[in-house]
């Protein structure tokens, strides 16, 4: 079951950037639509059509939330999962990366654990 995370999230969020808070609900939780965005780019980054600078030009704000998004509702395999993906850090430097097998790791849990999230939302209402 999903753990109250509002507070953690605003502050957290308001912390990087205070026009982040856009993206969050009436209950200080991610809206669906900002976490279906999310998944979007997880999912082009997993299967190769876009790279990470691309999704960084697309929407910069997804380099933002993913690690928001993991502190505040991801499991501890997830977060250190989170802790071997390159490319979060070269994209962040500016650097072009290719993929390798802990950033597709990483990716592909980070989708399945986006899967859940209406659902826990839904259970946690």
């Amino acid at each position: 079951m999903l753990e109250p995370v509002s507070d953690f999230l605003v502050v957290h969020l308001d912390s990087i950037d205070e026009r982040l808070l856009e993206y969050l609900d009436e209950d200080d939780e991610l809206r669906i639509d900002a976490v279906q965005r999310i998944r979007f780019y997880t999912s082009v980054l997993f299967e190769g059509s876009r790279t990470p600078m691309h999704v960084l030009e697309d929407w910069p704000d997804w380099h933002q939330f993913v690690p928001a998004f993991v502190a505040a509702y991801g499991p501890e395999e997830l977060k250190e999962l989170e802790g071997g993906a390159e490319f979060l850090r070269a994209a962040e430097k500016g650097d072009e990366v290719n993929l390798i097998e802990s950033d597709r790791a990483y990716l592909k849990a980070l989708g399945a654990w986006l899967d859940m999230y209406p659902e826990m939302r839904t259970t946690e209402e």
